[in-house]
């Protein structure tokens, strides 16, 4: 294999066309092995191979600094760079992360594992740069959606006079989901405008017969007089000269037109529109660009399908229900709501903060906004949650998918600070179903006319255990009546509980919390003085849950009771990328730590 040859990036140079070609296709090759193998993203990474394999063949990567937009997408990148024996385990704590991450490899230049970012940082390390007196390309790999993320166009409008400077746009019309919104029906025009067209047929025509360097003027004067007839180019507008579109596939013209670029940014930034295709080369991916965005293990139903078939029997009986979310239809279970409820169904595309504030506007006109995206993303939208929701008392209902230990995709897709930032709100309600069934009573509950915000959080995992109530009320349930010790758990963890019971084999008294806030001491405090040990366990970081009962004692002056307790929650730290168990066990969560402490 030629791909066995390549142990630093520019091993890559000494390769013909053709052999280029054929490394393409055992990237191709081991990608869908390792992924299928390991999980992960596989289509977009599938989709960007003759891109990577491009850029890494004309420029300079061991000096130039290449920023990935949306991370998920830089596999290819990963093993060209030295690193296919830790791509082999992939997304495990002895393998490579998912995603870019410059602790990992002195090739990846910024942590990436959420959207729209690559443009700021690609342009303060350009500056850095210039400041210096260094030289070097900067290059950014936008996909997967990223413009539609306003945090873009906050860089794009500082962009212009930036040299060596070359943003690649990886155009697939998809993010997680399809792509939506304005800027995708505006790069489908680029496309098929009859100006982009009778450009493009002009340029290919008199660029052959001039030499190289004297025909970009010409270029630039013919775009000109065709935008002056048929429209701007929206990039043109903020400075960057526009190349494109390209076949992101045909790897001979992509050199061709990258060693182009790599002369003409020289004097002024640029940006390469590539056209390719989300899964290309591996058949089921490419007719099923959903589903395989990512390789997922079957197993009993997720939380995610829990809430995804209960949200559409409540939205059947209350027209009020509309759901939001953020380029993560599927992530978030909401195919089936969007195709029963076209009309009360909204993909913003990757803009959180915009989400948000949309569904403020939606629930101060009397509307039952919920809100759909994974813990990690909803963090962008801290501000809007505070201002927007928070100071006007607002009943968003926030379905926080994806909390507490995130698996494989590690620390960029932690969600073990949602309950933190949501207790920050002393009138948010913030829940945490144990069981499916706990579950669905939660969403009955917010289905209610509400007064206040209420965030509803779980994980990406199977949904075990039992309810053990016909309803709902923010009093906690009493699981199991014992004695001598008191477990007070929130969120998702009876299951470890249950087996760190039986290895311990004692009979404790649990409590499932099921309410961070407002907290309900009263239970607590009931049962809490019968007892000479009480366990607290939170898959969320201490400021949340746990510093909320430590605050309430301290208020009510129980201080015998505090000194009971042993608070058991996430570390605050980053965590590794490796399975929610080894994360649990890792921050003294899991069956066996519980059961040491029951013992003691």
């Amino acid at each position: 294999m030629i791909l066995d040859d390549i142990k630093i990036p520019k091993d890559i140079k000494s390769l013909n066309i053709d052999e280029l070609y054929e490394l393409c296709n055992e990237l191709r090759q081991e990608i869908i092995r390792i992924t299928n193998k390991n999980g992960g993203h596989l289509g977009s990474n599938l989709g960007d191979i003759e891109l990577i394999v491009a850029i890494h063949y004309v420029f300079d990567i061991e000096t130039d600094k290449l920023i990935f937009d949306v991370g998920h997408q830089s596999y290819a990148h990963k093993m060209l760079t030295g690193r296919r024996g830790l791509m082999e385990n992939l997304r495990s704590c002895d393998g490579a992360s998912g995603f870019p991450d410059p602790l990992e490899s002195k090739y990846d230049h910024f942590i990436a594992g959420h959207a729209s970012t690559s443009l700021s940082a690609a342009l303060g390390i350009a500056k850095a740069r210039d400041i210096k007196q260094e030289n070097f390309k900067v290059l950014t790999l936008l996909g997967d959606g990223a413009l539609s993320g306003g945090m873009i166009y906050e860089a794009l409008n500082n962009v212009s006079k930036t040299k060596d400077f070359i943003v690649i746009l990886n155009d697939n019309q998809m993010s997680i989901s399809k792509s939506v919104g304005s800027m995708r029906k505006y790069l489908t025009k680029l496309l098929n405008t009859k100006g982009g067209l009778l450009c493009r047929s002009s340029l290919r025509k008199l660029l052959k017969t001039l030499p190289e360097r004297k025909s970009q003027k010409i270029e630039s004067f013919i775009k000109s007089t065709i935008s002056a007839f048929c429209g701007h180019n929206m990039f043109e507008e903020f400075g960057l000269q526009y190349i494109g579109p390209k076949d992101g596939h045909n790897l001979k013209a992509l050199i061709k037109t990258l060693k182009n670029i790599k002369y003409l940014s020289t004097s002024k930034p640029i940006i390469l529109h590539a056209i390719t295709q989300k899964g290309k080369g591996y058949k089921e991916a490419e007719s099923d660009k959903n589903k395989l965005h990512g390789i997922k293990t079957v197993g009993l139903p997720q939380y995610t399908d829990i809430f995804s078939s209960k949200i559409v029997q409540l939205a059947e009986k209350d027209p009020k229900i509309v759901c939001i979310t953020a380029a993560m239809k599927d992530g978030t279970g909401l195919l089936e709501f969007a195709e029963k409820f076209p009309d009360r169904f909204f993909d913003v595309g990757i803009a959180e903060e915009h989400a948000v504030t949309f569904a403020a506007g939606l629930a101060i006109q009397g509307m039952k906004p919920y809100v759909c995206i994974y813990s990690t993303f909803l963090q962008r939208a801290f501000d809007q949650i505070y201002h927007d929701v928070f100071l006007q008392n607002l009943p968003v209902r926030f379905i926080v998918d994806k909390a507490g230990f995130p698996g494989r995709d590690g620390k960029t897709h932690s969600g073990i600070y949602d309950t933190s930032m949501f207790c920050n709100f002393p009138t948010f309600t913030v829940l945490s179903p144990s069981s499916a069934k706990e579950l669905e009573l939660m969403l009955e509950y917010s289905a209610n006319d509400m007064k206040n915000p209420i965030a509803i959080r779980f994980p990406k995992s199977e949904a075990f255990g039992e309810a053990h109530s016909n309803n709902f009320s923010l009093k906690s349930k009493i699981v199991n009546e014992g004695n001598d010790i008191l477990i007070f758990s929130f969120g998702d963890l009876l299951t470890n509980i249950w087996e760190a019971v039986t290895i311990a084999k004692v009979s404790p008294t649990i409590i499932d919390a099921r309410c961070a806030m407002p907290l309900d001491t009263e239970t607590l405090y009931n049962y809490a003085k019968n007892y000479r040990k009480i366990l607290v366990l939170d898959e969320g970081v201490w400021n949340g849950f746990s510093s909320n009962i430590v605050e309430q004692l301290i208020k009510d002056k129980k201080y015998d009771i505090l000194q009971k307790i042993t608070f058991l929650n996430a570390d605050k730290n980053p965590v590794r990328h490796e399975s929610r168990m080894k994360q649990q066990k890792s921050n003294n969560l899991s069956a066996e730590r519980i059961a040491k402490l029951l013992k003691n």
